[in-house]
């Protein structure tokens, strides 16, 4: 009962935590259908085959509105630090990135590529693994020249360890939405409230996405929507 009545207290004294994940849903809940218009005009679709569970041709791209719904109440309810910037732009690169693929497909060498180019950014905006913590031994600092490569290695492991798991309706958004309320939580116990906020804001963007996600999907979020939660 008590951690129940910390984290009201946190969630009252920043409300910007359920505001960002309830705009986040709308903005996908409402947006996703014309991304699946979209799509479905542009040809990006995946067709039925026999490594498909799908019966019908189904729009890819959904990962676009994924986007918007984490872009735009971030921007808004965000303090927009030098690292935020970078966390965003980094956002960006990945779901266009993924884009690509869905719309023409990418080797692997320029896929990767384009990976590390979107988990380098936040680590040029300052944000970067610096100490670890091991259990009786406490916390270990890192230099940077051992941090940022670690970092980069991680966020790209994470991207295509998301990739990995959209293979079945609902699946990849489903874990990334209990994720992002798992680290909002943390986050909020931690007293730090834009991590808070960010990580509420994925989570309302995954819910809003399962609407139109659950078995029998609607629509995919592709490798757009893939990397970009992967990444986040």
């Amino acid at each position: 009962q008590l951690p129940i009545n910390h984290l009201m207290d946190a969630l009252r004294a920043d409300p910007q935590v359920v505001y960002g994940a309830a705009i986040a849903l709308l903005i996908v809940v409402l947006l996703t259908p014309a991304v699946g218009g979209m799509a479905r005009l542009l040809g990006v679709v995946d067709n039925p085959g026999e490594r498909r569970l799908n019966r019908r041709p189904i729009p890819r791209l959904g990962g676009l509105a994924i986007f918007m719904g984490i872009l735009v109440p971030s921007l808004a309810f965000l303090d927009l630090s030098s690292e935020m910037r970078g966390i965003l732009l980094g956002a960006a690169v990945a779901c266009v990135v993924g884009a690509i693929d869905d719309f023409r497909g990418l080797a692997p060498l320029p896929k990767l590529a384009g990976q590390v180019l979107a988990a380098a950014i936040p680590t040029a905006f300052g944000v970067w693994i610096d100490h670890f913590t091991l259990p009786f031994l406490g916390a270990v600092d890192l230099p940077p020249w051992i941090g940022v490569p670690i970092t980069i290695v991680w966020i790209v492991a994470v991207m295509n360890m998301v990739n990995f798991l959209d293979g079945m309706d609902g699946l990849a958004s489903g874990v990334c939405a209990i994720s992002g309320i798992t680290f909002a939580v943390l986050a909020l116990s931690l007293g730090k409230v834009d991590a808070a906020i960010l990580s509420a804001i994925v989570a309302g963007a995954c819910i809003g996405f399962l609407r139109h996600n659950f078995f029998p999907a609607r629509i995919f979020m592709g490798d757009s929507g893939a990397l970009v939660l992967g990444y986040t």
